[in-house]
Formats: structure tokens, sequence, C-alpha cells
């Protein structure tokens, strides 16, 4: 099974590996999982309603062929000539099998670099004397691996039968440099609505904006995308767009088209009939539904021809005993596990693998090498009980406003509710929050009964500065520059050029702007985001109903030096997890706030725990820092008062600061794989705490 938590290339890898395995009730389970955790609700495709789950839909359920074409980003500019004509497409210099039959020397001085099966797989060339030609070789020799095709990352039908093609286009620049790309929603032929999407190659920087087709914006956001400030212009051939985008999606139920626009001139994107993968969220939710309405799903197409060898089995009902004992040796010998991406392998003379895939059906287990399904073990069968069919559990967030509103009238029991609702959501078991026994459930039962006057203040990143300087020195908390209630009585002007502004109840990288060069930011749009923060509806306490003891006092904002190891380098984030007074596991985020960023669990003595959470993990320990021992000396002495705790250093250059003190780290968000929640609930005794919570 995919996990959401891997990246494109890991999921494609792995859906590829399953070969013909990938039956459509297997396709079926996985789009429901993922959906779930991305989109936030359960994938209907029996009554599809939403637009996610029409797209969802249409991957199963409508093989046209014609869209094989228009999703080939290099055939399809074939369908745009003869359709609207050959001056709407980006002019190609070159394609080529593969990537070493490239002559680079008869190439132009800037370029565009492409290969045609899947988002993403291009390479920008604006001054080709700085190309590294031996890294573009081996970027394109990687993305024409069989398993690079985009079918693989969701099974986007239309890329399945798409055969990979390299190619260079004509390098294309907007006169004031910037990018907008013209996304035009395509029902039934007709435009419903568009977004612009600008800023396309800055780091966090991409927005969108939705217009109607009478270029009024739309109340929304699509993927967590931020909104461009001020609002991008309409394009100058805005009813030309449109009248060539209905020539193009005349055929097909539902087609995005995508436009540049470079002067008076139009050119052709790309189209696409799985946007987001039909796995990026609306906001508000009911848009998704509303723009559902507009999408009528065609009649079932199935054009692929079922695979000869699909659900091929071999019985072993006769085999002998003797037999049995073989395979069941041949499992236990040569049969290896990797835990980081849940597969198994078997090994031969210790040097060659092949993946084996295990699946379960009703009465039997089957092991797969490559496809080949051999029948080994005769399950118990299943009870009706167990078998009986459930509605989809419900869970209805409470809006962090909605919370302020109803603090009073939240009791325990609703809170509790909250609590196991969605835990079993996220954490994917119904949590015991009446004998709690893993990590996870003693996090929650601490939130919902443990108090301490102690967390509103270690928790608050501007009264917390005080707290930890005084337990152990004022050298270990990041210097501050200022603390605030009202964003205008900031003097930017007299900020230094580098800075980080925060909220003091804010959690994770949503409440939190470095700011690296001040000259950079525009002021009044810095303003306008932090000011939201002082809502006291923004905290973490209401975002998850009132359940933990980290209330602030009040909302503020918190601005402090920016720490900084100099030329391109990003701290390291070290997370301290204290149980009972010591330190028993970390976190090692490396790279923070790079593309490279990555996480890593480790035990008191730097193994590396074979554990994971969201993002990305390594399975080598990073190296240990000089003053680690420093740095667990100093979380014992602050986490002393507190059952549980993590605290987080930062190590600038050999220098510690306390980054934050946080009591509810990550709730709700699931290990994996999942017996490690309950190993890591043991290293954590809140026995007498429960019973007293008990004996009252």
């Amino acid at each position: 099974m995919a996990s959401y938590y891997k990246g494109s290339r890991d999921i494609k890898k792995e859906h590829y590996n399953m070969g013909i395995l990938l039956t459509e009730a297997k396709k079926k389970e996985i789009l429901k999982e993922n959906f779930l955790n991305r989109v936030g609700y359960e994938l209907n495709l029996d009554n599809p309603k939403s637009f996610n789950e029409k797209i969802m839909w249409s991957k199963l359920y409508y093989q046209n062929p014609l869209i094989t074409q228009c999703c080939d980003k290099f055939a399809v500019k074939d369908y745009v000539t003869d359709t609207i004509g050959e001056e709407y497409i980006v002019k190609t210099l070159g394609q080529w099998d593969k990537p070493e039959d490239i002559d680079f020397d008869k190439l132009p001085n800037q370029f565009a670099l492409k290969v045609n099966w899947s988002s993403g797989y291009n390479i920008i060339v604006k001054d080709k004397s700085k190309l590294d030609i031996p890294d573009t070789l081996r970027k394109l020799n990687l993305w024409t691996k069989p398993d690079r095709n985009a079918y693989y990352q969701f099974f986007n039908w239309g890329f399945k039968h798409v055969k990979p093609v390299i190619y260079a286009e004509e390098y294309l620049e907007q006169v004031d440099g910037q990018v907008y790309d013209y996304k035009f929603f395509m029902f039934g032929g007709e435009m419903k609505m568009m977004f612009i999407a600008t800023d396309r190659t800055g780091v966090n920087q991409l927005t969108h904006d939705f217009f109607d087709r009478d270029f009024n914006l739309l109340p929304f956001t699509y993927g967590g995308i931020r909104h461009a400030d001020p609002l991008p212009p309409k394009p100058r051939h805005y009813e030309e767009m449109i009248a060539l985008a209905e020539k193009l999606a005349k055929p097909f139920p539902f087609v995005r088209v995508d436009f540049y626009e470079m002067g008076d001139r139009i050119a052709l994107g790309e189209m696409t009939f799985y946007p987001g993968g039909g796995i990026l969220p609306f906001d508000p939710i009911e848009w998704d539904y509303k723009i559902g309405e507009w999408y009528q799903l065609p009649e079932k197409m199935i054009t692929d021809k079922p695979v000869p060898l699909l659900g091929l089995r071999v019985a072993c009902k006769k085999v002998s005993n003797k037999a049995k004992s073989f395979l069941r040796g041949l499992r236990r010998n040569i049969l290896r596990h990797d835990v980081y991406a849940k597969k198994h392998y078997l090994t031969l003379f210790n040097v060659i693998r092949f993946p084996i895939i295990f699946q379960n059906h009703t009465g039997y287990r089957y092991v797969g090498v490559n496809g080949v399904q051999l029948r080994y073990k005769k399950q118990i069968p299943v009870s009706n009980a167990q078998m009986m069919q459930l509605p989809a559990p419900e869970f209805e967030v409470l809006t962090p406003r909605m919370a302020y509103i109803m603090e009073d009238k939240i009791t325990m029991d609703m809170k509790k509710h909250y609590c196991e609702q969605k835990g079993y959501k996220q954490m994917h078991y119904f949590p015991n929050l009446d004998n709690p026994r893993s990590y996870n459930e003693k996090l929650l039962w601490l939130a919902l009964h443990y108090k301490n006057p102690h967390h509103k203040v270690a928790s608050d990143k501007a009264l917390a500065k005080e707290w930890i300087g005084s337990r152990i020195g004022y050298e270990y908390v990041v210097p501050l520059i200022g603390v605030y209630d009202n964003v205008n009585d900031i003097d930017f002007d007299a900020l230094p050029d580098s800075f980080a502004i925060k909220a003091n109840e804010g959690w994770g990288s949503d409440e939190v702007i470095l700011v690296e060069d001040k000259s950079r930011v525009n002021i009044d749009q810095l303003k306008a985001i932090i000011s939201n923060w002082l809502y006291p509806w923004s905290s973490y306490y209401y975002n998850n109903m009132c359940i933990t003891d980290e209330k602030p006092a009040k909302p503020l904002i918190v601005v402090e030096e920016f720490l900084d190891l100099g030329g391109n380098k990003f701290l390291d984030d070290y997370k301290f997890y204290c149980c009972n007074g010591k330190v028993k596991f970390s976190m090692i985020v490396k790279e923070r706030g790079s593309k490279t960023q990555s996480r890593t669990f480790l035990d008191r003595d730097w193994n590396v725990l074979p554990v994971r959470r969201a993002g990305k993990f390594t399975t080598v320990a990073p190296e240990k820092p000089a003053n680690l021992e420093k740095m667990y000396q100093l979380a014992e002495i602050l986490c002393k008062d507190f059952p549980f705790v993590r605290i987080d250093f930062y190590n600038q250059d050999g220098q510690i600061y306390v980054g934050e003190m946080t009591f509810t780290p990550g709730m709700f968000l699931r290990f994996e794989p999942m017996e490690w929640d309950f190993k890591l609930g043991e290293l954590l005794d809140i026995s007498d705490l429960v019973e007293q919570e008990r004996s009252k």
C-alpha cells in the first residue's frame, strides 16, 4: 500500500513494482486511503458528487484514447495544430529517445528541456554555458525510466500508454519577468472558471487565484495555495483564450486547458485531465461539491484489454508436507523486510533481490514474485460480523472561531469524543483514553487531563524566554528584538536586515516567517499576514477544540534575531522527547527549511529507530554534534517539572539555543509502522496520573 507520506518517486516505483497485482480493487483501495488523508473525507466512487471524487472516477472508468494523446506533452502539439493552428504551440527545437543522443552544441543559448510523460520534468536553460550537462543527462535518464510515468503516481490513466520522449522547446519569458499561467476549467466544452498561477519558480511563493467566466474572484483556496497580493490582472487575450480552450475541450466531459501569454502571442502550456491528482482540498469544502456539479460524468469507457495473467494463482492443495516445509524455510531464510518501504524481498546469495508482495484474499494468503502468485496458506474464515459493511465514520471539524465562541459549552466528554474521532481518522486505530498505552494515547490523555501552571508560560514563545533563561541561562535563549500586540507598533525600518517573526502561540511553520533580506519583503503584505495571528482563535488551543492546557494569556507577535549559518546553509533542529524527566528519544531535522530537509528518529544512544511520521525520513544517523550531552543536560533541567515535553534546540556553530517547548507535539500524527506508537509509549509512564484521575 502506498503511503501518502511518501514522495512522488517512491509512490511511482512502488506502484510500478506491483505489476499485474495492481488490480482495480487494489487501485481503489490505494486511492481511497490517499484521498482520505489528503482531501479529508471518504472517497465515494459508486456515486461521486465532488469535483475531486469525479477526477478519481475518471482515472478508473473513462479510457478515451484521445486523452492519451492530449496528456502526452509532446504528442498534444499535433492535436493543437489540427484543432486551432500551429501558431499556438511552442516551437520544438529537437526530440530524442535517449539523453545521450542530444547534441547540446546544436541547441541555442536558451531553451527548455522536457520529458513528456509526467509533471515537473523540465530543465529551463537561460544560459547554456552554465548548464551542468552530466547532471542533466542523469536527470533525463532517471525521468525516462519505466517507473517514472505519471500513471504510477495515482493511476492517471491518460499517461498509461504514453511512450517517453525527450524534447527541447524554445525559451519563453514574459516581459516583466513574471510567469503567469492561465488555467481554464472546461466542462462539456464550456469554460466555467479559471485560475491564474504566479511565481511558479519561487520557493513557497506560488499563488493561485480563481475567477468565474466574468473574471469575478471566487472565494476559495485550492491545495492550500495562497492568493496573490495584489491580484494578477485579467489577461489581454482573455476572450480569445476562452474561444481556443472551448475548441480544444469540445470532445471531453472535462479538461483543464493552460495557456501562456507573451505580448500579443498565446501559447498552449498543456491539457490536464486530472488536476491536482484529485487530491488537492478546497477551502471551504463546499466548493469541491459546487464545482463537481459542473462535471457531468460520461458513460464508462474501458478500452484497456484484460491482462491474461491477471489473477493467476498456483494452487497448493496437493503440495506435499515436504514442499510446504521448503516454502516455509524459503520464507524464513531468504526473505528480507525493508521497514521503511514496507516491502519484502527475496534475497539470493545476499546479492540479488526480487520484490515480494503479499496479498490478502478471502480465505487465503498469496505471495507474489513480480506478479506470479503462490497460494500458501489457508486463513481462518472471516465471520459475518467482521464482514459487515459499516457506513463511513463521520468527523466534523469544529472551526477555531466556533471553538472560541463555544469554549464554555465544550464539555470534557465532547473533548474526549473529538480525540477519539480525530484519532481514529488520522492514527488508523480507535484510541483507548481510559487505559492509554501508545505514545499518541498518552499524549492525548495528558492533553485532556493533566494541568500544570507552567504549561502556559513555557509554551508561550514570548513568555518562555524569561522562563527558560532563569533556569538554564539567558545565553541559551534566542535574542529577543521585541514583543507586540499591535502590528502598527512594529518599527520595521529599525529592524535589522534579517529577523524571525512568529506568533507566541503558533505551532510548526504555519505562524513563523524567516526574513533573510528585509529589502525584498513587502512590509504591508507582511503586516496583513501577521495581523491574522492576533485573533484569539488562531492559537493551537482553539484549533484543537480546547483540549490542551496551552491556552495563551494573549496573542502576541514575537520578533527575534535570525539564526543563520551563512553561505546558504541551514540550521539543524534537534527535537528531544523528554519522558519523566529524561530524554528518551529524539527526532533530528536536517537542513530545516531547505529542499533537502530530512528527519530521523534516534534513541538516546544515537541509534536510528525504524520509525517515521510525516515528511522525508532517512535511515542513516546524522553526524552526532559535539555538544550533544550538553543539550541533553539542558533539556533535563527544563523537563524536570513535567511528565512529558518535547524541547527543541538549534546548534549554531556550537552555540546552543532553545527553539521552543511543546507539550503536545504532533498530536494525532500516526507512526509508521504502527507498532512503534506502542513501543514509544512504553517510554512514558503516566500510570500514577491515570490512577489519580480515576480516583477523583
